[in-house]
């Protein structure tokens, strides 16, 4: 009887526990894993951040060389939307959005301020509810994305110094 009685508990448990790893495989994540590989150049989530990042940094200090860099953010920008297909609740594509803006949005061209734009209207529409999608749509109404900059102001330049003279003796007391 009770070799009976161990047969059926463990059908039983194997009924049960089997359909819970059945229902729990088949349920989506939320966050991407960060080995899976997103948009045509199957770009990793790190790799996407760091290309952002890298492609700032080379405009940066090289802007002159900016045109032959744009293929490598608008690879981002297809990763990011192969990522945002996948996992649409993901709350990483926001920062990866925001930092792709930041990064038209220092490009002095109109295409650079309309890319910045779009960029930030997408962060926008599709994660209004993170600190990045609240600080996009601030900046959007105070029209701070993609908006032309001042030009630069000139100030006068200090008086001369006159390095003949020892300091703290004024150029009059010469004369």
């Amino acid at each position: 009887m009770s070799r009976f009685l161990l047969v059926v508990t463990l059908i039983v448990a194997a009924f049960v526990y089997g359909e819970r790893s059945v229902s729990v495989a088949n349920t989506t994540s939320k966050i991407a894993p960060a080995d899976e590989y997103f948009g045509r150049l199957k770009m990793s989530i790190l790799g996407i951040a760091n290309t952002i990042k890298d492609q700032t940094l080379r405009f940066d200090r090289r802007p002159e060389e900016m045109e032959s860099e744009m293929g490598s953010i608008g690879f981002v920008v297809d990763a990011i939307h192969d990522w945002e297909h996948k996992y649409p609740s993901d709350p990483w594509i926001a920062k990866s959005l925001f930092y792709v803006e930041r990064f038209y949005n220092r490009i002095p061209t109109d295409a650079g301020r309309a890319q910045a734009k779009a960029t930030m209207a997408w962060l926008v529409h599709d994660f209004p509810n993170t600190w990045y999608g609240k600080v996009g749509k601030r900046e959007l109404v105070e029209g701070k994305v993609g908006a032309v900059p001042p030009p630069n102001v000139v100030q006068s330049a200090p008086p001369a110094v006159d390095l003949t003279k020892p300091v703290g003796q004024s150029a009059q007391a010469g004369q």
